[in-house]
């Protein structure tokens, strides 16, 4: 069973979620108004749900015709699987991804695609983001986007935790490494750690992971909690090699 909703944060960031039943997991897309109107996508779904998400989407006035820009943080189909659909919708759109994921998917959609670089900020749609590659962490062509407005993280898969968007009770940040000792999706606790590393120097006030709930009031908390445990499992996944 599938169920489906649409969230706003800060007046101008939309969540459109998604809950599979069957996987107690949660697979959210983002979509970001700038001050003039146009909408920035963080994170497509996957096809078979694109037609629910433009239904959600035209509940809270966004026709997905007026998505111009689309960021997809690594090539998977939950992450850029709906990228045909968006650009059915809107000939001139654009992807923008980590270098080798924009070459795919130039090579297999024929989209439009904007390389974008580590930690070089860009403005998109009138909107200034950060992306940050985090190598390896569940897959090599990882980035995260950070924007300053918002202060505020569109993690991917960093900070996943099962279950639906609803806030849970609990640690986040237990329920966050239960999710990842449960799973087993990340090959590196060792690049989890690097990449948290560079997170932590930006001011986060919101992370939005694709899998889970948003945090927001523990943000940095729940940041500094992940690389401490990283620090304490990091040495023994060196020693098991």
């Amino acid at each position: 069973m599938k169920s489906s909703k649409i969230d706003i944060f800060a007046d101008d960031v939309y969540r459109n979620s998604i809950f599979i039943e069957k996987l107690n997991l949660s697979f959210c897309q983002f979509f970001v108004k700038s001050p003039s109107g146009s909408i920035l996508c963080i994170e497509t779904g996957m096809r078979d749900d694109f037609s629910q998400l433009k239904s959600n989407l035209l509940t809270v006035g966004i026709n997905v015709g007026s998505v111009s820009s689309i960021v997809a943080p690594h090539f998977e189909a939950d992450e850029m699987g709906a990228l045909p659909d968006f650009m059915l919708q809107n000939q001139n759109l654009i992807a923008y991804a980590h270098p080798i994921c924009s070459h795919a998917l130039a090579d297999i959609f024929s989209v439009k695609t904007r390389l974008l670089k580590d930690e070089v900020p860009i403005t998109i749609n009138e909107e200034l983001i950060i992306p940050i590659f985090t190598k390896h962490v569940h897959q090599w062509d990882s980035l995260v986007i950070y924007i300053p407005r918002f202060k505020a993280l569109f993690s991917s898969d960093i900070f996943m935790r099962y279950g639906t968007v609803d806030e849970a009770s609990g640690s986040t940040l237990q329920g966050i490494i239960a999710s990842i000792e449960k799973s087993g999706y990340l090959p590196s606790i060792d690049h989890l750690y690097s990449a948290l590393k560079k997170i932590q120097k930006y001011d986060v006030d919101w992370i939005f992971p694709m899998h889970g709930p948003s945090i927001h009031n523990d943000a940095a908390a729940t940041i500094d909690g992940l690389i401490g445990y990283c620090t304490k499992n990091r040495l023994k996944e060196i020693v098991e090699r």
